[in-house]
């Protein structure tokens, strides 16, 4: 089901009518229009499965090692599916399992070296074609929509939400 927000330059529309459940709403949409376009932009062809490009592009962000519950929660994947992906990488020599420095029950994942080799070469490209999306954007409303971004990560971070800091991938 689409939602679609009403355009506040709009007769009749005001900047302040547009309400959180409107920007929800956008959010929400905007993210799985986002995954559908850096789906589009990844080789598919070969080994390199959709799932398999995208979580080996997820670590590719990440500065530390990931679990593999918020992982599959990025990805929309079950946590056996997740465990099967994960098996797989694993078995080529692309990811590792690492423990967790607190809970030894979790296990978190990281690219080995081969892995970001892969990414780099096989995803790099289709990277910078899903980074092109923001080309559009003038280098202004670039720096604004960043600020906006991470203003509602800062405070999402101050209601007790666990977000990477601004410094992380």
């Amino acid at each position: 089901m689409s939602t679609s927000i009403p355009d506040p330059g709009a007769p009749g529309e005001t900047r302040a009518s547009v309400n959180g459940h409107q920007l929800l709403a956008a959010f929400t949409n905007l993210g799985r229009g986002l995954r559908r376009w850096m789906q589009a932009t990844m080789p598919t062809g070969g080994a390199m499965t959709v799932p398999r490009a995208t979580l080996l592009m997820g670590l590719t962000l990440k500065s530390e090692p990931a679990g593999m519950s918020e992982l599959g929660e990025s990805l929309g994947m079950s946590p056996r599916n997740m465990t099967v992906l994960v098996d797989g990488l694993e078995k080529e020599g692309l990811v590792r399992r690492v423990g967790h420095e607190r809970d030894r029950r979790i296990k978190l994942v990281e690219l080995t070296p081969a892995g970001k080799e892969v990414a780099q070469r096989e995803l790099g490209p289709s990277q910078a074609a899903a980074a092109s999306l923001f080309d559009d954007f003038t280098p202004e409303e670039r720096v604004e929509l960043l600020r906006l971004l991470e203003k509602v990560g800062d405070i999402l971070r101050a209601r007790g939400i666990e977000m990477p800091s601004r410094d992380q991938k």
